[in-house]
């Protein structure tokens, strides 16, 4: 359960030995009355000042009889000094366009279609990667009289 209490005590209570490495144990007392136990990676812990206000969660386990608490600070992210980008809704299209420039300009390097139509075959790439419409059946490959401009 998330809480909120100013810190009134901040103890030094051991060590232990994890699967993570050393642990400090510290014991926490608030002004609400909550008691309990802070593991921090550090033997000087920072995240539980006495006279300030924390937010916090407790989480209570039984052992032998007797409860025992676990104190985990809920950290509030700053603001990220850059603000996330937003994104320019032509971006989409003109990366689209570059690719499918490149693959009409690849057939027309192999051979496969005629230098004038590389950009009528890109638009229809385009076309279809953006919308999914087939355009390829309308269209009129150049014959030999046709003029390239």
């Amino acid at each position: 359960m998330e809480k909120t209490s100013k810190v009134t005590r901040a103890t030094a209570n051991g060590t232990w030995n994890s699967n993570y490495g050393m642990l400090y144990r510290f014991e926490v007392e608030f002004e609400n009355g909550d008691v309990g136990e802070y593991l921090s990676k550090k033997a000087e812990q920072t995240m539980f000042k006495i006279g300030e206000s924390m937010m916090y969660t407790l989480d209570g386990k039984e052992y032998n009889g007797k409860m025992f608490y676990k104190i985990k600070p809920i950290v509030q992210q700053p603001p990220t000094a850059f603000p996330a980008k937003v994104k320019d809704p032509e971006t989409d299209k003109r990366i689209t366009r570059m690719s499918v420039l490149k693959v009409a300009g690849d057939l027309a390097i192999n051979g496969n279609i005629k230098l004038q139509e590389v950009l009528s075959y890109a638009q229809i790439f385009e076309q279809y990667v953006i919308t999914g419409t087939d355009t390829l059946s309308n269209f009129r490959p150049l014959n030999s009289n046709d003029l390239p401009f």
